[in-house]
């Protein structure tokens, strides 16, 4: 789903993942090698291939709340549904998940935009 504060859709990355949280994991801003980054790169692979069997129950509850009026619906609840049936990459072998996992997580490297929103926000409205 996609909803962004004030409806501006700054951020990028696929997720956060901030030099802070690669420091509490032994590693750096390039993502170098530590065997907690390892381990946390293992366990969001076998998250997403987990999640990813369950695919479609989870586009089922998504879908009983598109008639909410939640934000993240104000594209329409047709193409909100299927951009996320798209990211549990259906039909793509588990060689090429565990790939696209490790792009993800490679794409959200202490991402520039990141840091640029968190910068705006603790200046603009002193969240950290």
């Amino acid at each position: 789903l996609s909803n962004s504060p004030g409806g501006v859709n700054f951020e990028t990355a696929p997720f956060k993942l901030t030099r802070e949280l690669l420091e509490v994991m032994d590693s750096d801003a390039e993502g170098t090698g530590s065997e907690l980054f390892d381990y946390f790169k293992v366990l969001c692979i076998q998250g997403f291939l987990a999640a990813r069997k369950h695919a479609d129950r989870i586009i089922c509850l998504v879908e009983m709340m598109s008639n909410s009026g939640a934000p993240c619906f104000k594209q329409g609840a047709p193409r909100v549904l299927a951009s996320m049936r798209k990211r549990f990459a259906p039909g793509r072998p588990e060689e090429a998940c565990v790939e696209l996992v490790l792009q993800l997580i490679s794409d959200s490297l202490d991402a520039w935009r990141t840091r640029q929103y968190d910068y705006y926000q603790r200046v603009l409205n002193g969240i950290l």
